[in-house]
């Protein structure tokens, strides 16, 4: 049950709307808060180049089958770094010591194999960028494992989402590694399968785990802007590979405008809701889960799309858009606002109706798309954003009430 739960609905409508705990405001035991470390942020370093690695990927895929296969890879990735982002978090002011970061460097390690496999990971006629990845992961799933079980937070819980992920996972990435072709994708979507369900299944496994609360906000967020940050990259390496023009430089303006956009959607509001229900819910498993697993692992995927919509849109900004890889901009907005209304669901019971219908209409601009040239529909998917951040705005420095829609309880995750 969530911490909300119970509560009036006034209650609920407020939570949703300030979304900015009071604790917070008044830096209440921010001495005792525990901080990312640099030996983490060294750790984000290789996943900055797995996202690189998935985004430019995705780009040159072929249809929605060669898509699928490219967005399948980053759940393991996803997983392995939310494994190490718990490590350091339970960890608490261990996570700089020498032993500590020690493990962070050969989990990175494992992680830089891991994406160097990335591009021949379902390439025929051999098995070497598969063999690698899935080694890579074992080892790092194994690693993961070792230094979770000695925390005191995990002793006596032998069998956990970790675990599972190394002892069913594991074999099943191994397998398909040997496999080609229908074999691999079944085997490996399988593997995909456990990790995000072994979550679900085992969750109740890591209720008495207490994690900071200030520490994981921190840590998702900086994932958020390294997948911002691919979007930059793409952006910007495309333009300075072709020739400039004024169709080009209005899509590199457009681009700018709409990260900053997705910024504000995350950061301004979502971002301090997060941690606001990671320190009121009495479930803090549930909200690890929900909120920090699984909706960030949403967000990155949308971002990740959109980052290839707008590489397309760069390189042919007067065409419509043809191909799945240059029809993902719109629907990578559509995904990023409807996780949002999930996850307000989650944490308050009630999502945003402004989001939710937002994405309705980035949505409808998809199936429109491919009508229109590639520099207006990114036109439109900013004004999208635009429009939605500033009557968001507006409504709280007015004090308007913000238009909720209310899920049945029934369907309320435990």
């Amino acid at each position: 049950m969530s911490a909300l739960e119970g509560r009036t609905d006034e209650a609920v409508e407020a939570a949703v709307e300030v979304e900015i705990p009071a604790a917070a405001e008044s830096g209440e035991s921010e001495a005792r808060e525990q901080k990312v470390t640099w030996g983490e942020l060294f750790f984000d370093v290789v996943w900055v180049f797995a996202v690189t690695q998935l985004a430019t990927s995705l780009a040159y895929s072929h249809g929605p089958g060669g898509a699928a296969k490219t967005l399948l890879l980053i759940v393991p990735l996803w997983w392995c770094w939310v494994g190490a982002t718990v490590l350091g978090n339970t960890a608490g002011e261990a996570v700089d010591t020498p032993k500590v970061r020690f493990t962070l460097f050969a989990l990175a390690g494992c992680g830089l194999v891991m994406a160097v496999g990335i591009p021949r990971a379902f390439q025929s006629g051999g098995h070497g960028g598969a063999l690698l990845f899935a080694l890579a992961y074992v080892v790092l799933r194994s690693l993961l494992w070792a230094s979770l079980r000695s925390r005191p937070a995990f002793r006596g819980n032998g069998w956990n989402p970790f675990t599972c992920a190394l002892a069913v996972a594991g074999p099943l990435f191994l397998l398909g590694a040997v496999l080609e072709g229908p074999g691999r994708v079944a085997a490996w979507s399988a593997a995909a399968a456990v990790e995000i369900g072994g979550w679900v299944l085992l969750s109740g496994k890591l209720d008495k785990v207490r994690f900071e609360t200030s520490h994981l906000p921190e840590r998702f967020g900086l994932f958020l802007i390294i997948a911002l940050g691919e979007t930059v990259m793409a952006v910007g390496t495309q333009a300075s590979d072709h020739p400039i023009t004024a169709s080009r430089l209005v899509v590199l303006g457009i681009g700018f405008v709409m990260i900053v956009a997705l910024w504000w959607t995350y950061f301004h509001y979502g971002a301090p809701a997060a941690r606001h229900s990671l320190e009121t819910d009495p479930k803090q498993s549930r909200i690890v889960r929900e909120i920090f697993t699984y909706c960030h692992a949403s967000y990155v995927t949308a971002i990740i799309c959109i980052a290839v919509g707008l590489k397309k849109a760069m390189a042919h900004p007067m065409d419509a858009p043809s191909g799945t890889p240059a029809l993902l901009l719109a629907p990578g907005v559509a995904l990023f606002l409807l996780t949002f209304c999930y996850s307000r669901w989650q944490m308050f019971g009630a999502a945003g109706a402004l989001r939710f219908w937002f994405a309705v209409a980035a949505i409808v601009l998809a199936c429109c798309a491919p009508l229109l040239p590639a520099v207006v529909v990114a036109g439109l998917v900013v004004v999208l954003l635009g429009v939605l951040n500033a009557v968001e705005a507006w409504n709280v420095e007015t004090g308007r009430p913000i238009p909720l829609m209310r899920m049945p309880r029934l369907l309320r995750r435990a």
